[in-house]
């Protein structure tokens, strides 16, 4: 994995996250705008699954040219009955609809992920995703379950060895651990446009509804090469892990990135130990188009 490199945002990424009701960052140098579907309270495994892993809304735009335009990306989880409508107010804006899909198995209720992208100005494209958005429901879905607080203190613990053992950024909330860091020896164009993007780029591992047996909901995300993807799952099966989907996320890229998701119920630090493992298997030298 890679550092992944952050700054603060300039007006112009402010202005972007606030059209879209999102949390602005540069991450890798790209203005990102994230947000989560909170009204959505999944379970997968039968845990509690409500970190921004599960219920994602993520945003970026970079590279923008002399006539103000730039690859805009957008990605959202979505209900079933919100497939086609929110997918007829992107096409009817323009924008292109890369990915229709599943991330997880075994989840209550059923999600599914939505992506696409646009050669756009920033703020147009985040006003037109603003409208798609507004058919999707804002009322509660799901039953959402008060984990155990006797386990904070643990998941605190195993939350710096999880970091320490996948590298990358972390943040620890509530219970919930993420690790983020990008594939940037991977250097992809999209649309013909240089791509550095965590929305294309992404390694992100999460653990949550800890128990006092030690063991958590363990979910994990990482682009990968289309070479890459059965020595993976290989390792991934090997250790128990269950390989969730793989699949493309984005049109017009090269190379063709692919994205696995994976997850199991295990103790975070073996969990992190065996995705380690298994992705000693990617590769580490630089790949471009």
């Amino acid at each position: 994995m890679n550092k992944m490199n952050m700054e603060l945002p300039n007006e112009l990424c402010q202005e972007f996250a606030r059209i879209l009701g999102s949390t602005p960052s540069i991450i890798n140098g790209v203005c990102t705008a994230t947000r989560s579907r909170t009204n959505i309270h999944p379970t997968v495994l039968g845990r509690n699954a409500q970190s921004f892993m599960f219920v994602p809304q993520a945003f970026s735009f970079e590279n923008l040219d002399a006539t103000g335009k730039a690859l805009c990306l957008g990605e959202t989880v979505v209900l079933e009955e919100e497939i086609n409508p929110f997918i007829s107010c992107l096409r009817e804006n323009g924008i292109i609809v890369t990915a229709l899909h599943n991330h997880w198995l075994f989840e209550e209720p059923r999600l599914m992920y939505i992506h696409f992208q646009s050669i756009d100005e920033p703020l147009s494209f985040a006003r037109k995703t603003r409208r798609a958005l507004r058919v999707l429901t804002k009322k509660d879905v799901g039953k959402s379950h008060k984990d155990c607080d006797n386990t904070l203190g643990m998941a605190e613990k195993f939350c710096e060895k999880f970091h320490d053992i996948l590298g990358g950024m972390h943040t620890f909330e509530d219970g919930v651990c993420t690790v983020m860091d990008s594939r940037l020896n991977i250097k992809p164009r999209v649309m013909g446009r240089k791509g550095r993007s965590f929305l294309l780029l992404p390694q992100m591992f999460v653990f949550e509804s800890l128990t006092e047996d030690g063991k958590a909901l363990c979910s994990g995300e990482t682009v990968i090469l289309e070479e890459e993807i059965n020595p993976f799952i290989s390792k991934l099966r090997e250790r128990g892990i269950l390989v969730t989907a793989f699949h493309n996320h984005w049109l017009f890229d090269d190379p063709r990135l692919m994205y696995i998701h994976f997850i199991k119920v295990d103790n975070p630090v073996h969990f992190a130990e065996d995705v380690k493992d298994a992705m000693k298997v990617l590769t580490d030298n630089i790949v471009k188009c």
